[in-house]
């Protein structure tokens, strides 16, 4: 589980480096570091809460190159469904786990 969840936070990294400068992008991922106590789960809320008030409605396209980004290294098709972010994740990781056992 932790290689899916590193590979998560590389998909966030590689969207959020490629969007935004270096500034505003260890501002956006230094939680994700930072917060050791928090759960991945907690981690990945903290986050999508977070990105609408740093960049109100452009969030929802950040997420969706994050999720289209993350599913292709995967090689799985990202198909747009009423989901949160979060939700979409946890779903991928339950389909990771059921998948490769």
């Amino acid at each position: 589980m932790l290689q899916l969840e590193n590979l998560i936070f590389d998909a966030i990294n590689e969207v959020i480096r490629n969007i935004f400068d270096d500034e505003v992008a260890e501002m956006l991922l230094g939680f994700l570091k930072e917060n050791s106590s928090m759960s991945f789960e907690e981690k990945l809320r903290f986050f999508e809460e977070s990105l609408p008030k740093i960049l109100g409605s452009g969030a929802v396209i950040i997420e969706d190159l994050i999720l289209e980004t993350l599913y292709s290294k995967l090689g799985i098709k990202f198909e747009q469904k009423r989901k949160s972010f979060t939700e979409y994740v946890l779903d991928l990781m339950v389909h990771q786990v059921e998948t490769h056992g």
